[in-house]
């Protein structure tokens, strides 16, 4: 159980920050050559200003769907730390 907790609590974060950055990086080519990069289609437009769209607002499902999947993975692991216990340190004594 604690393994799953783990990748459940890790795995969403690392996929959702791994498609943000990908996006700014694409965002800021388009600004970097005189675009406007259109959050909504995905393409940089050299005539036209667009406004900036966070990207929660466009992928709420997404994002929700992945902090779900984190806070399930936290208490997984919180739950199977709890049945293994901590561990007792012996002394060397």
């Amino acid at each position: 159980m604690l393994r799953w907790g783990m990748i459940l609590l890790f795995v969403p974060s690392v996929v959702l920050v791994t498609l943000y950055m990908l996006e700014a990086q694409d965002a800021a080519r388009c600004v970097q050559a005189s675009g406007s990069w259109d959050y909504v289609m995905g393409l940089c437009d050299m005539a036209n200003h667009h406004d900036v769209v966070p990207f929660m607002a466009r992928h709420g499902f997404w994002v929700n769907s992945g902090m779900l999947v984190s806070i399930i993975g936290l208490a997984m692991t919180t739950w199977g730390m709890i049945l293994r216990g901590m561990g007792i340190a012996k002394d060397d004594d």
